[in-house]
């Protein structure tokens, strides 16, 4: 991977770190669906008239929208709502084993016991994070990120068989789809639009336009870039930077306590995480694995 490619990718981790724990302060002004809706609503209306009109097939993109933005952000925003933003970010990277097993069932790899006891030891490392979780809504937030994180993981294995855009073009077109689910799904399930509207103070939108350019936009675009470029595979480990700004963020600007158990169960996952994505010989230079670039 060249030194740029490296450097954009660590890029999004300082990105998405900071910018998922800073959601947490947010969704005290907001409507957690609300507040997704917003978001992929600033994202879609700023970038849709910088980019071009988007080959990938209408029904994909409805379905990529619906896995990789509106089910797995609300799950994810649902998940920040209930735990401390460290825990939340942490347990986040349950993505990269949930991505091993669906590449297994999309035939995109093979069966590893590497990866299995990888797996393993990241579980182990998230159930050391959150200890035994005695209130309702702590089960609540693991299984609301549990299921993000597997929407998630699901889409980027599918995304660089069946896309034909990348970066922005690609992003921009499944926020226009996220959007409108997100509206319908906001005043179906949630209430108080207006007053929220009318009480929010201006801080908040300013924090919401943030999170829309600089949480989602701008990362997302150079995800779905590299995506198209490179093996996931060869992009997940740089997934284990994102939880070290995150936590750093929480604990200093949300000033979220740091025990023990979280830097041990930080560690474990870590640990499994590396363990996933140890390097894999390489395939020989006639296969072209995850490079969209090579058959277009």
């Amino acid at each position: 991977m060249p030194a740029s490619h490296i450097a954009l990718a660590v890029l999004i981790q300082i990105l998405w770190g900071p910018i998922y724990t800073m959601v947490k302060p947010t969704l005290a002004w907001f409507p957690t669906l609300m507040l997704v809706a917003m978001v992929y609503s600033i994202v879609a209306l700023c970038c849709t008239p910088f980019v071009p009109r988007a080959k990938t097939p209408r029904t994909t993109l409805f379905l990529l929208a619906l896995f990789g933005a509106t089910l797995q952000t609300s799950m994810v925003f649902l998940a920040l709502k209930l735990l401390p933003a460290s825990t939340a970010v942490l347990a986040m990277q349950l993505q990269l084993p949930v991505a091993v097993v669906a590449s297994w069932f999309m035939g995109r790899d093979k069966f590893s016991l590497k990866n299995v006891a990888g797996s393993l030891v990241c579980l182990a490392g998230v159930a050391i994070v959150v200890g035994r979780p005695e209130a309702t809504d702590a089960w609540l937030g693991l299984l609301y990120m549990l299921i993000g994180v597997a929407s998630w993981s699901i889409c980027q294995a599918a995304i660089p068989v069946v896309a034909r855009d990348q970066g922005l073009t690609l992003y921009t077109a499944m926020a226009r789809y996220a959007a409108p689910q997100m509206v319908l799904a906001s005043l179906v399930f949630e209430s108080g639009h207006l007053q929220v509207i009318e009480s929010v103070p201006t801080g908040a939108w300013f924090a919401v336009l943030g999170i829309a350019l600089f949480g989602f936009a701008l990362p997302y675009a150079i995800w779905y870039w590299l995506l198209m470029r490179h093996r996931v595979d060869e992009l997940t480990p740089f997934l284990l930077l994102m939880p070290v700004f995150g936590v750093i963020v929480a604990t200093t600007q949300l000033g979220e306590p740091l025990p023990p158990s979280l830097i041990l169960g930080g560690a474990v996952v870590i640990l499994g995480l590396g363990i996933i994505v140890l390097r894999r010989r390489r395939p020989s230079p006639g296969r072209a694995t995850g490079d969209v670039s090579a058959r277009n």
